[in-house]
C-alpha cells in the first residue's frame, strides 16, 4: 500500500540547508505533537483504492474542484467551505485559517497535523480545539508518521500515495505565485513553493497517479 520514499530524505536535507531548519527542534516538536495530541481513527479507510483531489490554497474563485475524497491542503479549507463543500481531511500546520478549520472539522473533516520547529506554539494553542485523525513530523518517531514532504499541499500528496490512492487530482497548486489561502505570509513562500514543484513532479514520476488542474 505504501510507496518508497528514499528519494525524499536527500531532498529534505537539503531543505535543511537551504532554510536553516535544526533537527532537535524537529525532534521536540515530534515529541510535543504526541504528548498534546490523540489522533483517533484510519486514513487508509477514506484513502486506500479511491480517487483523491487535493485542493491547494492557489485555488482561484473560478476554479471548480473535481470529484473524489476531497483533502484540502491547510489555508485551502476556506475555499472549500466558500464552495459549501467540506473537506474530507485537512491537512494543516497550523497557520492557515484556524477557525474555518475547527468549523469543518465539528462538521466531520478529519485533521492531520503536522509538527515542526516553527510552530510549537501553534501546536499548544490549539491541542484542545480539534480532534485529529493523524500526526506528522518531519523525521520518524514512533508516536508520529511521516510520509515526506514539505508543504501542506506536497505533504498532503505523498500521504495520499502512502495509503493508496488509485490516483489524485490537484487543484489550486500555484508554484509561481503565493496563493490567496496561504497562510502567514513570508518572503521565502515562493521559495518553498519551488521545493513543492519538485516533490510534485518525483511523486508523479514514480506513480504516474497525479493530474494537475
Amino acid at each position: 500500500m505504501s510507496f518508497d520514499i528514499d528519494w525524499w530524505w536527500p531532498l529534505q536535507d537539503e531543505i535543511n540547508s537551504q532554510f536553516g531548519f535544526s533537527k532537535s527542534r524537529e525532534k521536540v516538536s515530534s515529541r510535543l505533537i504526541s504528548r498534546l495530541y490523540k489522533a483517533e481513527g484510519n486514513l487508509s479507510d477514506i484513502i486506500f483504492d479511491r480517487e483523491v483531489t487535493i485542493v491547494g490554497a492557489g485555488i482561484s474563485p473560478n476554479e471548480s474542484i473535481p470529484s473524489g475524497v476531497l483533502i484540502a491542503a491547510d489555508g485551502a479549507v476556506s475555499a472549500c467551505l466558500k464552495r459549501e463543500l467540506i473537506p474530507d481531511i485537512v491537512v494543516t500546520d497550523l497557520d492557515g485559517n484556524l477557525p474555518d478549520m475547527i468549523f469543518a472539522n465539528n462538521k466531520g473533516s478529519k485533521i492531520v497535523v503536522h509538527a515542526h520547529g516553527d510552530n510549537l506554539s501553534r501546536l499548544f494553542e490549539f491541542s484542545k480545539k480539534i480532534q485529529v485523525i493523524s500526526l506528522t513530523t518531519t523525521y520518524p518517531s514512533p508516536d508520529t508518521n511521516c510520509w515526506g514532504g514539505f508543504t501542506d499541499g506536497d505533504r498532503a500528496l505523498m500521504m495520499s500515495l502512502n495509503y493508496g490512492a488509485s490516483s489524485v487530482n490537484l487543484v489550486g497548486f500555484k508554484f509561481d505565485k503565493v496563493g490567496d489561502y496561504t497562510g502567514k505570509y513570508s518572503p521565502k513562500k515562493l521559495q518553498k513553493l519551488s521545493w513543492a514543484r519538485q516533490v510534485v513532479e518525483k511523486c508523479e514520476q514514480e506513480t504516474g497517479k497525479i493530474q494537475i488542474f
